[in-house]
Protein backbone atom coordinates (compact mmCIF):
# COMPACT_ATOMS: atom_id res chain seq x y z
CA UNK A 1 0.00 0.00 0.00
CA UNK A 2 1.05 3.43 -0.96
CA UNK A 3 0.56 5.93 1.28
CA UNK A 4 3.27 8.74 -0.12
CA UNK A 5 5.05 9.16 -3.18
CA UNK A 6 8.67 9.93 -2.65
CA UNK A 7 11.21 12.09 -4.27
CA UNK A 8 13.26 10.71 -6.37
CA UNK A 9 16.34 11.15 -4.53
CA UNK A 10 14.80 10.66 -0.70
CA UNK A 11 13.31 7.26 -2.80
CA UNK A 12 16.90 6.60 -3.57
CA UNK A 13 18.14 7.21 0.16
CA UNK A 14 15.48 4.50 1.19
CA UNK A 15 16.43 2.27 -1.20
CA UNK A 16 20.36 1.97 0.04
CA UNK A 17 19.02 1.99 3.93
CA UNK A 18 16.95 -0.58 3.25
CA UNK A 19 19.74 -2.37 1.19
CA UNK A 20 21.73 -2.20 4.79
CA UNK A 21 19.69 -3.34 6.80
CA UNK A 22 18.91 -6.49 5.31
CA UNK A 23 22.87 -7.25 3.85
CA UNK A 24 24.61 -6.32 7.15
CA UNK A 25 22.33 -5.21 10.13
CA UNK A 26 20.06 -8.35 10.16
CA UNK A 27 23.25 -10.94 9.04
CA UNK A 28 24.45 -8.99 12.75
CA UNK A 29 21.83 -9.61 14.61
CA UNK A 30 20.94 -13.21 13.85
CA UNK A 31 24.92 -14.11 13.87
CA UNK A 32 25.38 -12.37 17.29
CA UNK A 33 22.19 -13.78 18.66
CA UNK A 34 20.73 -9.98 19.12
CA UNK A 35 17.15 -10.21 20.20
CA UNK A 36 17.00 -6.91 22.22
CA UNK A 37 18.46 -3.11 21.73
CA UNK A 38 20.05 -3.17 25.54
CA UNK A 39 21.82 -6.41 24.86
CA UNK A 40 24.01 -4.19 21.90
CA UNK A 41 27.27 -3.58 23.49
CA UNK A 42 29.14 -0.33 22.62
CA UNK A 43 31.51 -1.38 20.23
CA UNK A 44 28.87 -3.01 18.16
CA UNK A 45 26.55 0.34 18.00
CA UNK A 46 30.01 2.17 16.96
CA UNK A 47 30.26 -1.08 14.20
CA UNK A 48 26.95 0.13 12.91
CA UNK A 49 27.39 3.66 12.99
CA UNK A 50 30.68 3.33 11.33
CA UNK A 51 29.56 1.14 8.62
CA UNK A 52 26.34 3.17 7.79
CA UNK A 53 28.51 6.49 7.52
CA UNK A 54 30.77 4.39 5.26
CA UNK A 55 27.34 3.89 3.11
CA UNK A 56 26.49 7.49 3.31
CA UNK A 57 23.41 6.70 5.35
CA UNK A 58 24.36 7.79 9.16
CA UNK A 59 24.66 11.46 8.68
CA UNK A 60 21.82 11.95 5.96
CA UNK A 61 18.83 13.08 8.22
CA UNK A 62 21.14 15.70 9.92
CA UNK A 63 21.35 19.67 8.72
CA UNK A 64 23.30 20.37 5.65
CA UNK A 65 25.14 23.38 7.19
CA UNK A 66 26.69 21.03 9.78
CA UNK A 67 27.78 18.92 6.59
CA UNK A 68 24.72 16.33 6.41
CA UNK A 69 22.32 15.41 3.96
CA UNK A 70 19.79 18.06 5.08
CA UNK A 71 17.13 16.09 4.31
CA UNK A 72 13.50 17.40 5.94
CA UNK A 73 10.91 16.04 8.05
CA UNK A 74 9.22 13.85 5.00
CA UNK A 75 13.15 12.54 5.01
CA UNK A 76 12.66 11.74 8.62
CA UNK A 77 9.20 9.84 8.52
CA UNK A 78 10.58 7.88 5.33
CA UNK A 79 13.94 6.52 6.94
CA UNK A 80 12.68 5.52 10.65
CA UNK A 81 9.88 3.66 9.07
CA UNK A 82 11.61 2.05 6.77
CA UNK A 83 14.31 1.06 9.86
CA UNK A 84 10.86 0.03 11.87
CA UNK A 85 9.48 -1.70 9.03
CA UNK A 86 12.55 -3.87 8.59
CA UNK A 87 12.05 -5.61 12.07
CA UNK A 88 15.69 -4.97 12.97
CA UNK A 89 17.03 -4.74 16.89
CA UNK A 90 20.44 -2.72 15.94
CA UNK A 91 18.36 -0.24 13.00
CA UNK A 92 17.93 2.76 15.17
CA UNK A 93 21.92 2.97 15.29
CA UNK A 94 22.22 3.54 11.29
CA UNK A 95 20.50 6.97 11.36
CA UNK A 96 22.23 9.64 13.07
CA UNK A 97 20.88 12.64 14.74
CA UNK A 98 20.48 16.41 14.16
CA UNK A 99 22.51 17.17 17.05
CA UNK A 100 18.98 17.96 19.03
CA UNK A 101 19.87 20.87 22.03
CA UNK A 102 23.54 20.87 21.17
CA UNK A 103 22.37 23.05 17.63
CA UNK A 104 21.68 25.89 19.97
CA UNK A 105 25.28 26.08 21.46
CA UNK A 106 28.16 28.52 20.76
CA UNK A 107 30.93 28.03 18.18
CA UNK A 108 33.11 26.42 20.76
CA UNK A 109 30.40 23.85 22.25
CA UNK A 110 29.53 23.06 18.64
CA UNK A 111 32.96 21.85 17.72
CA UNK A 112 33.88 20.36 21.09
CA UNK A 113 30.60 18.25 21.59
CA UNK A 114 28.25 18.72 18.38
CA UNK A 115 30.52 18.13 16.00
CA UNK A 116 31.48 14.44 17.40
CA UNK A 117 28.12 13.50 18.20
CA UNK A 118 26.99 13.99 14.70
CA UNK A 119 29.98 12.23 13.20
CA UNK A 120 28.83 9.11 15.94
CA UNK A 121 32.12 9.60 17.41
CA UNK A 122 30.33 10.43 21.00
CA UNK A 123 27.01 9.68 22.39
CA UNK A 124 24.75 12.10 24.51
CA UNK A 125 21.62 11.22 26.56
CA UNK A 126 19.39 13.52 27.69
CA UNK A 127 18.62 13.81 31.42
CA UNK A 128 15.71 15.46 32.10
CA UNK A 129 13.51 13.43 34.30
CA UNK A 130 13.45 13.64 37.95
CA UNK A 131 12.27 10.89 39.98
CA UNK A 132 8.51 11.33 41.04
CA UNK A 133 10.22 11.11 44.61
CA UNK A 134 12.88 13.08 44.59
CA UNK A 135 15.60 14.97 45.02
CA UNK A 136 14.93 17.59 43.11
CA UNK A 137 18.32 18.50 40.78
CA UNK A 138 19.97 21.45 41.34
CA UNK A 139 22.67 23.56 40.68
CA UNK A 140 24.75 26.10 42.47
CA UNK A 141 27.23 28.40 41.13
CA UNK A 142 30.76 27.90 42.62
CA UNK A 143 33.47 30.75 40.77
CA UNK A 144 33.27 29.38 37.04
CA UNK A 145 31.57 25.74 37.96
CA UNK A 146 28.38 24.83 38.28
CA UNK A 147 28.22 21.87 41.08
CA UNK A 148 25.16 19.53 40.52
CA UNK A 149 23.60 17.48 42.68
CA UNK A 150 20.04 15.24 42.59
CA UNK A 151 19.21 11.89 40.66
CA UNK A 152 18.08 11.97 36.84
CA UNK A 153 16.02 8.62 36.10
CA UNK A 154 14.93 7.40 32.81
CA UNK A 155 17.29 8.40 30.95
CA UNK A 156 17.43 6.29 27.77
CA UNK A 157 21.04 5.46 26.70
CA UNK A 158 22.49 6.93 29.07
CA UNK A 159 24.77 3.58 30.60
CA UNK A 160 26.27 3.98 26.92
CA UNK A 161 26.53 7.61 26.69
CA UNK A 162 29.39 10.23 26.81
CA UNK A 163 27.64 13.53 27.42
CA UNK A 164 24.40 14.05 29.59
CA UNK A 165 22.54 16.91 28.56
CA UNK A 166 21.31 17.86 31.95
CA UNK A 167 18.21 19.88 33.15
CA UNK A 168 18.67 21.09 36.36
CA UNK A 169 17.76 24.23 38.14
CA UNK A 170 19.95 26.68 39.40
CA UNK A 171 19.64 28.07 42.67
CA UNK A 172 22.57 30.18 43.48
CA UNK A 173 24.19 32.37 40.76
CA UNK A 174 26.18 35.11 42.63
CA UNK A 175 25.14 38.42 40.07
CA UNK A 176 23.41 36.32 37.44
CA UNK A 177 19.90 34.70 36.63
CA UNK A 178 18.32 31.72 38.46
CA UNK A 179 15.88 28.95 36.97
CA UNK A 180 16.65 26.19 35.06
CA UNK A 181 19.38 25.52 32.54
CA UNK A 182 20.87 23.06 30.64
CA UNK A 183 23.87 21.97 31.49
CA UNK A 184 26.55 19.48 29.34
CA UNK A 185 27.95 16.73 31.79
CA UNK A 186 30.29 14.41 31.08
CA UNK A 187 29.85 10.81 32.19
CA UNK A 188 33.54 10.89 33.68
CA UNK A 189 33.32 13.94 35.38
CA UNK A 190 33.74 13.54 39.43
CA UNK A 191 30.43 12.56 41.04
CA UNK A 192 28.20 11.40 38.41
CA UNK A 193 27.57 7.82 39.58
CA UNK A 194 25.26 5.15 37.30
CA UNK A 195 23.54 4.18 40.55
CA UNK A 196 20.89 1.91 38.34
CA UNK A 197 20.61 0.25 35.03
CA UNK A 198 16.92 -0.48 33.44
CA UNK A 199 15.25 -2.13 30.58
CA UNK A 200 12.07 -1.81 29.41
CA UNK A 201 9.40 -3.50 28.32
CA UNK A 202 10.48 -2.85 24.61
CA UNK A 203 14.14 -3.77 24.91
CA UNK A 204 15.76 -0.04 25.66
CA UNK A 205 18.20 0.69 28.28
CA UNK A 206 17.84 3.66 30.41
CA UNK A 207 19.78 5.13 33.27
CA UNK A 208 19.51 6.17 36.80
CA UNK A 209 22.35 8.75 37.52
CA UNK A 210 22.96 9.93 41.35
CA UNK A 211 24.87 13.42 40.74
CA UNK A 212 26.89 14.45 43.92
CA UNK A 213 28.65 17.74 43.60
CA UNK A 214 29.27 16.79 39.80
CA UNK A 215 31.23 19.91 38.22
CA UNK A 216 29.82 21.72 35.17
CA UNK A 217 32.34 24.52 33.58
CA UNK A 218 30.30 27.86 32.61
CA UNK A 219 31.78 27.19 29.35
CA UNK A 220 29.55 23.83 29.14
CA UNK A 221 26.40 25.58 29.44
CA UNK A 222 23.61 25.71 26.85
CA UNK A 223 22.05 29.23 25.89
CA UNK A 224 20.92 31.01 29.11
CA UNK A 225 20.31 30.19 32.33
CA UNK A 226 16.11 30.52 32.93
CA UNK A 227 15.98 28.62 29.07
CA UNK A 228 16.66 25.33 30.28
CA UNK A 229 12.89 24.04 30.16
CA UNK A 230 11.92 25.85 26.69
CA UNK A 231 14.64 24.16 25.21
CA UNK A 232 14.11 20.99 26.42
CA UNK A 233 10.49 20.70 25.59
CA UNK A 234 11.16 22.14 21.82
CA UNK A 235 12.00 19.13 20.06
CA UNK A 236 9.07 17.13 21.50
CA UNK A 237 6.61 17.44 18.02
CA UNK A 238 10.17 16.12 16.37
CA UNK A 239 10.19 13.22 18.58
CA UNK A 240 6.58 12.41 18.09
CA UNK A 241 6.56 12.58 14.27
CA UNK A 242 9.81 9.83 15.00
CA UNK A 243 7.65 8.19 17.17
CA UNK A 244 4.78 7.63 14.61
CA UNK A 245 7.09 6.45 11.79
CA UNK A 246 8.58 3.90 13.90
CA UNK A 247 4.77 2.75 14.71
CA UNK A 248 3.57 3.04 11.14
CA UNK A 249 7.10 0.90 10.29
CA UNK A 250 6.49 -1.79 12.67
CA UNK A 251 2.80 -2.36 11.64
CA UNK A 252 3.91 -2.90 8.12
CA UNK A 253 6.16 -5.39 9.45
CA UNK A 254 3.34 -7.00 11.35
CA UNK A 255 0.90 -7.08 8.30
CA UNK A 256 3.21 -8.63 6.64
CA UNK A 257 4.11 -11.29 8.74
CA UNK A 258 0.33 -11.83 8.59
CA UNK A 259 0.02 -12.33 5.45
CA UNK A 260 2.41 -14.91 4.99
CA UNK A 261 0.77 -16.91 7.85
CA UNK A 262 -2.47 -17.04 5.68
CA UNK A 263 -0.67 -19.96 3.58
CA UNK A 264 -0.57 -21.55 6.75
CA UNK A 265 -3.44 -24.78 6.62
CA UNK A 266 -5.98 -24.11 9.85
CA UNK A 267 -6.42 -27.67 11.20
CA UNK A 268 -9.87 -28.21 9.14
CA UNK A 269 -7.01 -28.76 6.06
CA UNK A 270 -7.67 -25.19 4.47
CA UNK A 271 -5.28 -22.03 4.32
CA UNK A 272 -5.95 -20.17 6.69
CA UNK A 273 -6.72 -17.36 4.19
CA UNK A 274 -9.62 -18.53 2.89
CA UNK A 275 -11.78 -18.28 6.35
CA UNK A 276 -13.52 -15.12 6.12
CA UNK A 277 -12.91 -13.97 9.59
CA UNK A 278 -9.35 -14.58 9.09
CA UNK A 279 -9.89 -11.75 6.01
CA UNK A 280 -11.98 -9.19 8.27
CA UNK A 281 -8.75 -9.06 10.55
CA UNK A 282 -6.63 -9.06 7.92
CA UNK A 283 -8.72 -5.77 6.03
CA UNK A 284 -9.27 -4.51 9.84
CA UNK A 285 -5.46 -4.05 9.85
CA UNK A 286 -4.70 -2.50 6.57
CA UNK A 287 -6.92 -0.15 7.36
CA UNK A 288 -5.45 0.87 10.85
CA UNK A 289 -2.32 0.91 8.95
CA UNK A 290 -3.52 3.03 5.90
CA UNK A 291 -4.98 5.35 7.52
CA UNK A 292 -1.72 5.76 10.04
CA UNK A 293 0.31 6.35 7.36
CA UNK A 294 -1.44 8.72 5.76
CA UNK A 295 -1.69 10.99 8.83
CA UNK A 296 2.41 10.31 9.09
CA UNK A 297 2.85 11.63 6.02
CA UNK A 298 0.67 14.18 5.78
CA UNK A 299 2.20 15.89 8.68
CA UNK A 300 5.62 15.48 7.40
CA UNK A 301 4.65 16.97 4.34
CA UNK A 302 3.20 20.21 6.38
CA UNK A 303 6.22 20.36 8.72
CA UNK A 304 8.27 20.53 5.07
CA UNK A 305 6.73 23.47 4.65
CA UNK A 306 7.91 24.87 8.21
CA UNK A 307 4.22 25.64 9.49
CA UNK A 308 2.91 24.79 13.06
CA UNK A 309 1.62 20.77 13.24
CA UNK A 310 1.78 20.52 16.80
CA UNK A 311 -1.65 19.23 16.71
CA UNK A 312 -1.28 17.42 13.85
CA UNK A 313 1.52 15.32 15.01
CA UNK A 314 -0.32 14.32 18.47
CA UNK A 315 -3.31 13.28 16.38
CA UNK A 316 -0.77 11.45 13.87
CA UNK A 317 1.42 9.86 17.01
CA UNK A 318 -1.96 8.87 18.95
CA UNK A 319 -3.66 7.29 15.58
CA UNK A 320 -0.26 5.48 14.89
CA UNK A 321 0.74 3.97 18.45
CA UNK A 322 -3.10 3.10 19.27
CA UNK A 323 -3.65 1.42 14.62
CA UNK A 324 -0.21 -0.66 15.40
CA UNK A 325 -1.16 -1.92 19.18
CA UNK A 326 -4.16 -3.66 17.60
CA UNK A 327 -2.27 -4.47 14.18
CA UNK A 328 0.32 -6.60 15.88
CA UNK A 329 -2.67 -7.67 18.52
CA UNK A 330 -4.44 -9.21 15.52
CA UNK A 331 -1.15 -10.77 14.69
CA UNK A 332 -0.83 -12.84 17.46
CA UNK A 333 -3.96 -14.03 17.45
CA UNK A 334 -4.08 -15.32 13.89
CA UNK A 335 -0.33 -16.91 14.83
CA UNK A 336 -1.48 -18.49 17.83
CA UNK A 337 0.60 -19.72 20.83
CA UNK A 338 4.21 -19.49 19.45
CA UNK A 339 3.46 -16.03 19.46
CA UNK A 340 3.43 -15.43 23.31
CA UNK A 341 7.00 -17.39 23.53
CA UNK A 342 9.80 -15.20 24.25
CA UNK A 343 11.93 -15.08 21.37
CA UNK A 344 8.98 -14.98 19.00
CA UNK A 345 9.47 -11.13 16.73
CA UNK A 346 5.79 -10.59 17.35
CA UNK A 347 6.16 -11.39 21.38
CA UNK A 348 9.23 -8.79 21.14
CA UNK A 349 6.81 -6.04 19.14
CA UNK A 350 3.93 -6.27 21.59
CA UNK A 351 6.48 -5.19 24.34
CA UNK A 352 7.48 -2.42 21.87
CA UNK A 353 4.23 -0.60 20.59
CA UNK A 354 2.83 -0.98 24.81
CA UNK A 355 6.06 1.40 25.70
CA UNK A 356 4.93 3.59 22.69
CA UNK A 357 1.43 4.29 23.74
CA UNK A 358 3.38 6.18 26.88
CA UNK A 359 6.68 7.29 25.41
CA UNK A 360 6.98 11.17 24.26
CA UNK A 361 3.24 11.84 25.13
CA UNK A 362 0.60 9.19 26.38
CA UNK A 363 -2.27 8.91 24.56
CA UNK A 364 -4.24 10.50 27.06
CA UNK A 365 -2.42 13.73 27.40
CA UNK A 366 -1.92 13.83 23.65
CA UNK A 367 -5.76 13.72 22.96
CA UNK A 368 -5.75 16.90 25.76
CA UNK A 369 -2.97 18.61 23.12
CA UNK A 370 -5.30 17.85 20.08
CA UNK A 371 -8.26 19.55 21.65
CA UNK A 372 -6.73 22.22 23.94
CA UNK A 373 -4.92 23.39 20.49
CA UNK A 374 -8.29 23.11 18.74
CA UNK A 375 -10.27 25.10 21.07
CA UNK A 376 -7.86 27.79 21.21
CA UNK A 377 -7.40 28.26 17.82
CA UNK A 378 -11.33 28.34 17.19
CA UNK A 379 -11.41 31.14 19.45
CA UNK A 380 -9.46 35.15 18.80
CA UNK A 381 -7.32 36.49 21.39
CA UNK A 382 -10.26 38.62 22.52
CA UNK A 383 -12.21 36.02 24.21
CA UNK A 384 -15.35 37.18 22.49
CA UNK A 385 -15.69 33.14 21.66
CA UNK A 386 -17.03 33.89 18.18
CA UNK A 387 -15.37 30.82 16.15
CA UNK A 388 -12.55 31.75 13.83
CA UNK A 389 -12.69 30.86 9.74
CA UNK A 390 -9.64 28.39 10.48
CA UNK A 391 -6.50 28.23 11.57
Amino acid sequence: MIAEALPAELEAVRLRLRAFLHEELLPAEREQGLREEADAPPALRRWVRTRSDARGLFRQLQPADLGGGGLGPLGQVALHEEVAAAGSVLGRFALGGDGGLLRHGTADQCRRFLAPVLSGELAAAFAFTDPPEGPRTTAVRRGDVFVLTGVKAFVTDGPRADLLLTVARVTENTGGLTGTGLFVLRREAPGVRLSRELRTLDGGLHGEFALEEAPVPQADVLGEIGQGLPRALESITALRLRAAAHACGTGRWALDYTLRQTARPHRSGTPLGEREQVQAMIADSATDLFAARSALYACARMAESGGDVEIEVAMAKTLATEAVARIVDRAMQLTGGASVVEGHPLARLYRLIRAWRIAEGTTEVLRLVIARGLIKNSCPADGTGTPSTGR
